[in-house]
């Protein structure tokens, strides 16, 4: 067994390799312990995603709870990650356990810890938690404490609170939601919209691809997306893609065009700042488009800029006035709710868009990009177990010119950052959550940012 660590955002582990019943229980042991030491006596909610088995850990984790003697809620179905944020929030407990792994492959499965703020657990809760994992465990499992819940209901009472669902159904709108077979399913119905969803089935193999809303695992929904919009040729068509436990988002308009989490995100800064009129400031991670900057510098809206992980943006949300916070993997939160990402309250947001303006996801976009200049961006992550051996060469020896432009600037907030001529970058950065080493590239034309990217991968390589 490897050793248990938590990454970006929980721990995160193969089935049945590492992420074990018995890991489970050590560490919801931990959890347990550092509840106690800090005296947060209020209870726990444990949830679950649509994941192989995750009923089952879930389970298996309020069990260890109910036997140490806290008072535990355990949702009686799979439920989105901020839903049972929603609930460690208005129900005031000590802190939420949610089963799921996000986006990362079938086989993986993970640990998410939500404090009793209602959002990801801060670093130095992590890391004290990590320290108290033992290799043997003390408390015996019991159901005694265990109220089965369903917390659905009152989240769809406070989303309904927070949008104009009368306006949205008032418009004429061809909706298509794609939950990528997670636990996003149903909602957008639930809340009395009329959606098309597809891909709204459990099925723990996600079809075949990661549940993560990128164009790789979104072939079919494209095409789908596509052929609705002929049809309804007179109606707006927009689908709303979540990942596989609901947090993050991303969206399709009806011309196939795919709207990365870098456009979801101007798009909703210039909604909530246009339309709804919002005061507050904006927070955005180290790998987020340079179209917000332009976006906040025009509505006069100060600008931080944190390490990649909600947890950091949720700590600003707490502390400041933030109107909108977001991340590259389609984690927006929004003000007004809890310090954490919800891609049903984003989409929803993205949608009520649509209704104000009458125009296409893509239409409005290219607007915005109009006026401030045209940004494209892509990924790619390579397999490899040396990810942060490769960052930490690049930091020592960085080169003046990259893909045929001068370096301008270096940053190392969060891996290493390239600063291009022409407002363009490259971001070297390993993965908190797999042996990965992710390439981030955004550029002034789709055809630079292929070249960029390309330079990228050829330079990582060198160090192989």
């Amino acid at each position: 067994m490897s050793k248990i660590k938590f990454g970006t955002d929980g721990w995160r582990a193969e089935i049945a390799e590492d992420f074990t019943f018995g890991n489970v229980r050590l560490v919801t042991q931990a959890l347990v312990e550092y509840l106690k030491e800090k005296k947060l006596n209020k209870g726990v909610v444990v949830g679950y995603d649509n994941r192989f088995q995750s009923e089952h850990f879930a389970r298996t984790a309020a069990e260890v709870c109910s036997g140490a003697g806290i008072k535990t809620r355990l949702t009686n179905t799979s439920v989105t990650s901020p839903v049972l944020s929603s609930c460690v929030k208005k129900n005031a407990l000590s802190a939420g356990i949610m089963i799921t792994a996000s986006h990362n492959p079938p086989a993986w499965n993970g640990f998410k810890i939500k404090e009793s703020f209602g959002g990801s657990a801060f670093p130095e809760t992590t890391k004290t938690v990590e320290q108290k994992i033992k290799s043997k465990l003390e408390i015996t499992p019991s159901s005694n404490n265990i109220e089965m819940i369903d917390p659905r209901p009152a989240y769809l009472k406070k989303i309904s609170s927070l949008v104009d669902l009368g306006m949205i159904k008032n418009r004429r709108l061809k909706i298509i939601i794609d939950p990528m077979h997670g636990s996003g399913a149903g909602y957008f119905k639930a809340l009395g919209l009329d959606v098309l969803e597809i891909r709204g089935n459990r099925d723990p193999l996600f079809g075949g691809v990661n549940p993560e809303p990128i164009p790789l695992n979104l072939e079919e929904s494209i095409s789908f997306v596509k052929e609705t919009a002929l049809k309804y040729s007179s109606e707006i068509t927009a689908c709303i893609v979540l990942d596989g436990d609901g947090d993050r988002l991303a969206a399709i308009d009806g011309s196939g065009r795919f709207i990365n989490t870098h456009n979801v995100f101007a798009l909703l800064l210039h909604h909530l700042a246009v339309h709804r009129k919002m005061s507050g400031n904006v927070v955005k991670t180290f790998n987020i488009s340079n179209l917000v900057d332009k976006l906040c510098a025009k509505h006069k809206r100060e600008l931080s800029i944190t390490p990649i992980g909600f947890k950091y943006i949720a700590e600003k949300m707490l502390k400041g006035n933030i109107l909108l916070g977001g991340e590259e993997s389609g984690g927006m939160g929004i003000k007004g709710y809890t310090p954490e990402r919800d891609g049903i309250l984003a989409g929803l947001m993205l949608l009520e868009l649509i209704a104000y303006e009458k125009k296409s996801l893509a239409g409005i976009l290219e607007e915005l990009m109009n006026e401030h200049s045209h940004y494209y961006y892509d990924r790619t992550d390579l397999h490899t177990e040396q990810a942060r051996k490769i960052v930490d060469e690049l930091k020592k020896s960085t080169p003046d010119k990259f893909a045929g432009k001068k370096v301008e600037k270096i940053e190392t907030l969060d891996g290493v950052k390239l600063m291009l001529e022409g407002d363009s970058w490259i971001l070297f950065r390993a993965s908190g959550t797999e042996p990965l080493l992710r390439i981030y590239v955004e550029g002034a034309s789709e055809s630079e940012v292929k070249h960029t990217l390309g330079s990228g991968e050829e330079l990582v390589n060198r160090f192989h």
